[in-house]
């Protein structure tokens, strides 16, 4: 009978939790779990945001960078400066005055309108590009190019003797510019033949061939041993929809060579020139394309980059209005992020 008791109070005493006091820890369970999940939500909201702008960021300054890089090298001959009086570059090339092919002349630009290009645009060599958006042709010697010197003198027809590092080398049909502090010419490489160590080449440029081609075989001057030899290249910068049409994208011509995609999300590009109308190395006034009369007189150029997000991730519509160099874009009305970048950069080898 003892025992019966004992087992009784002991079972009583282990009842498991009721119905309400079961409902009670659920609903706490699920008040704690929405918490958390909030706070995974927000952390998650905020890391997407973080990164959609750290990508707009990345865009714009990798675009710019791209431009600004070859800016600064626009026009540069070697030692000597083409500065108006001084001397002139001779081009020896058959399509001298092409978008192309214009070597002698640092920069080159296009104002963009709402159906056309002003000057009229080659689109044989920039096919897709998008209207509204202006466009820049740069002359330059491309960052990390071989650059060889004249071992001896090289007269107008002269093939041209270089001393050069070992693997150096420059391909056939490149435009090249050979320059000393008094003269510089470019001509197309027809062909480069090393030495037995690799240390030295000769450069032939005989006339045709091409595109590009030599129209001459006469430099115009003699060049002193020390002279430069570097290749030069002309680069196009323009805003194009990306290959797989789904956005904009920064795109570069190199020469007459295939368009290149280079930066995605670049939605506008507008340019300005800054002139030197009385020749003292100083800005005078910032024009559109359409209103340089003379480009040797262009020693600055401003850039305006609108760079997008490339989903429409923004909480908001982008109701801005956004103002590259005065030309108004927007409101867009749609849920892409934006940012505006802008630099102005002198043309070094124009004012020094």
């Amino acid at each position: 009978m003892g025992n019966r008791l004992a087992i009784t109070t002991v079972r009583s005493r282990e009842r498991g939790f009721s119905l309400v006091e079961f409902m009670v820890a659920i609903t706490l369970s699920l008040i704690l779990l929405a918490g958390v999940l909030a706070v995974m939500y927000s952390s998650k909201v905020t890391y997407l945001e973080n990164e959609r702008v750290a990508r707009i960021q990345e865009n714009g300054r990798a675009a710019l960078e791209l431009i600004l890089r070859d800016l600064r090298g626009a026009g540069f001959p070697g030692c000597a400066q083409p500065l108006a009086g001084l001397f002139d570059i001779r081009n020896n090339l058959n399509n001298p005055t092409s978008v192309a092919w214009n070597l002698a002349q640092p920069v080159y630009g296009f104002e963009g309108g709402s159906s056309n290009w002003t000057p009229t645009l080659d689109t044989t060599l920039i096919p897709n590009a998008t209207l509204k958006n202006d466009i820049i042709a740069v002359r330059t010697i491309p960052a990390g190019s071989p650059s060889m010197h004249v071992s001896a003198i090289v007269n107008p027809t002269d093939s041209i003797s270089v001393t050069k590092d070992t693997g150096e080398a420059l391909q056939a049909g490149t435009p090249a510019i050979i320059s000393d502090c008094g003269n510089a010419a470019i001509f197309v490489v027809n062909a480069f033949t090393a030495d037995a160590d690799d240390t030295a080449a000769t450069i032939d440029r005989s006339a045709g061939g091409g595109p590009p081609a030599n129209a001459t075989t006469n430099l115009g001057a003699t060049f002193a041993p020390g002279a430069r030899v570097a290749p030069i290249t002309t680069v196009v910068y323009y805003v194009a929809p990306n290959a797989a049409g789904t956005g904009p994208s920064l795109w570069r011509v190199i020469s007459n060579s295939a368009p290149q995609e280079i930066i995605g999300g670049v939605e506008a590009l507008q340019i300005k020139y800054g002139i030197d109308t009385d020749k003292n190395t100083t800005v005078n006034r910032y024009v559109d394309a359409n209103a340089v009369t003379d480009w040797s007189q262009v020693i600055s150029v401003s850039l305006a980059l609108l760079i997008r997000s490339a989903e429409q991730n923004s909480q908001t519509k982008d109701s801005r209005t956004y103002t590259l160099l005065g030309t108004d874009l927007g409101p867009f009305n749609d849920h892409f992020q934006r940012s505006l970048f802008t630099t102005t950069v002198t043309l070094r080898n124009r004012t020094t």
